[in-house]
């Protein structure tokens, strides 16, 4: 038997996602690839990410992945401080085609300008 877990989760385009998270008062945003992303760039070989404590600006650059001749930069969908790395991601790239909803999530984002930003993104609802 298998048990379908809905969350919430706020669509980034058509290439990330970005599910809200609090670890007490502290809001936190985790970022992965979409399904169709992780099919286009199946498998992913590589992958780099910036370090925990960086900061990052909307639009702008955390990281890159790699898939045979195809490279995506990785775009950050909110202004703020990188929080988490995933490092089984970094150790087994192929994580995110296997589960890009769940254990193949890439960041976490404390963002730091929340209100102006959210509002861009389309809430949608991801089966895990």
């Amino acid at each position: 038997m298998s048990i379908i877990v809905e969350r919430r989760i706020l669509l980034v385009g058509e290439t990330m996602w970005m599910s809200e998270e609090f670890e007490g008062d502290r809001r936190l945003l985790r970022v992965g690839l979409t399904e169709r992303v992780q099919r286009d760039m199946n498998p992913v070989e590589f992958i780099r990410m910036l370090p925990e404590g960086r900061y990052v600006a909307r639009g702008h650059p955390f990281g890159s992945i790699e898939s045979g001749r195809k490279i995506m930069l990785l775009r950050a969908p909110v202004t703020g401080i990188i929080a988490k790395v995933n490092e089984r991601v970094r150790a087994d790239p192929t994580l995110i085609n296997r589960d890009p909803y769940g254990d193949g999530w890439l960041i976490v984002i404390e963002p730091l300008l929340y209100e102006e930003e959210i509002g861009r993104y389309s809430t949608q609802v991801a089966k895990r």
